[in-house]
């Protein structure tokens, strides 16, 4: 797992989210890529705004740290969808990818109002 995130916030966004990609609606394992049955549906965590908006908004580097560790920008997706979107912004993914984004940002919304 990531060390950018402490693994208990990591674990209340999984459960938080039902290890379900935001995105394709997959359900997500929590597993080590590199010897999980099926990588594809791995859970990982993707940035909502994506980590260099946020680090041309941030004051400075602990802000810019306390903005990409922050659940209410962080969803649990699949690594097939993180793979695909990388670092585009979330609108453009979604354009590129053809994905209903009014769709995804109602399931980010109803996530987020979950609270971890």
């Amino acid at each position: 797992m990531a060390s950018w995130i402490s693994k208990k916030t990591r674990l209340k966004i999984y459960k938080r989210d039902e290890l379900v990609c935001c995105y394709c609606g997959a359900q997500c394992e929590i597993c080590d890529t590199r010897n999980c049955l099926n990588p594809a549906i791995a859970a990982t965590l993707d940035h909502i705004v994506a980590q260099k908006t946020l680090a041309a908004s941030a004051t400075d580097d602990k802000h810019f740290s306390a903005l990409r560790r922050d659940p209410k920008n962080l969803v649990v997706v699949c690594m097939s969808c993180n793979s695909s979107k990388q670092h585009i912004e979330l609108y453009t993914w979604c354009a590129q990818t053809k994905r209903d984004y009014a769709t995804i940002i109602a399931k980010i919304s109803q996530r987020i109002s979950k609270g971890v």
